[in-house]
């Protein structure tokens, strides 16, 4: 989550189409593929398949948002089929993430929904599962009433619950109440004060306070963070409330503090790591360079010993 001013001159220029003609020509000098595991399906079936003999699990992302016509979204429904036939075929466990806006929400409501439950049916004959990506606040209500729409028939399908959202305790209290798989997360857009807490420990309060009432309830949550404090919070909570390690999922990001993915795994927690891929990376790869400055310097001392 963002709360410096560097956070927020990022986000804003995630929507520069100069910025990303730069990021796009000197993708690999900025360190993209530090964040993304490849341009291409196979790539990133390589990079499951070796974080899986690893002990990860895994859910993967064809990155990709907003399809501006219907061929677009045909496509990138037509590329998670692909994905998950890959997935099948070289025996891999894991599962996927979507965005109902490259599905084409914004263009028609119901084709849109066909391709998700295409893509829901797909998944259950590969033996994974689909969890719907929660994306900025304008969708948020369109996102719900299409997940369930598309649980009338494929009840398995997860969301996305971001917490740095004013109205995500009323949310989650009402997929919990359905049986609804969650994924809990801070939130990476950029939303005004009225609708997202925008300082660092009012988000780390809010995803703790979520975090003990999905744990409370026995909801079916995965906890998506990198941030160690609110790990430990989480981990020491669900033991006093007698959950077993493997009952509490953790997920991390690709190429995001993999030390310590490897301290969660290796504690006895199941760690799942998002491994997103695909050629349209832009707002994917500013999102994760405005969540830490860490990112950003890391991106910068590439392009510095690239050019070199």
């Amino acid at each position: 989550m963002r709360s410096s001013w560097t956070g927020r001159i990022l986000l804003a220029l995630a929507g520069s189409r100069r910025l990303e003609a730069f990021v796009r020509r000197h993708g690999k000098r900025l360190g993209v593929d530090r964040f993304v595991a490849g341009a291409d399906l196979e790539a990133a079936l390589a990079v499951v398949r070796e974080l899986e003999a690893r002990g990860f699990g895994t859910t993967v992302d064809r990155v990709g948002e907003g399809a501006r016509e219907e061929a677009a979204a045909d496509d990138a429904a037509a590329a998670y089929l692909e994905l998950l036939d890959g997935i099948g075929r070289v025996g891999s466990r894991a599962h996927v993430s979507v965005k109902l806006t490259a599905l084409g929400l914004d263009l028609d409501r119901e084709a849109c929904r066909g391709r998700v439950e295409a893509i829901a049916g797909r998944a259950k004959a590969a033996g994974s599962l689909v969890r719907v990506d929660m994306e900025d606040s304008a969708h948020l209500e369109a996102t719900l009433e299409l997940l369930g729409e598309v649980r009338r028939t494929h009840p398995e399908v997860g969301v996305v619950v971001q917490a740095y959202l004013r109205r995500s305790r009323e949310d989650l209290l009402g997929l919990i109440a359905q049986g609804v798989r969650i994924r809990l997360v801070k939130g990476a857009y950029r939303e005004p004060p009225d609708i997202a807490y925008q300082r660092r420990d009012a988000v780390d309060r809010a995803y703790l306070d979520l975090a003990r009432l999905a744990l409370a309830a026995g909801a079916q949550v995965a906890f998506a963070t990198h941030d160690t404090a609110l790990i430990a919070a989480i981990q020491r909570e669900a033991a006093a409330m007698g959950r077993q390690r493997e009952q509490v999922e953790f997920q991390m990001l690709y190429g995001v503090r993999p030390a310590l993915q490897r301290e969660v795994r290796d504690a006895g927690y199941p760690l799942r790591v998002y491994v997103p891929y695909g050629r349209d990376f832009y707002p994917y790869f500013m999102r994760r360079v405005a969540e830490r400055p860490a990112n950003l310097a890391f991106a910068l001392r590439q392009l510095r010993d690239r050019a070199r």
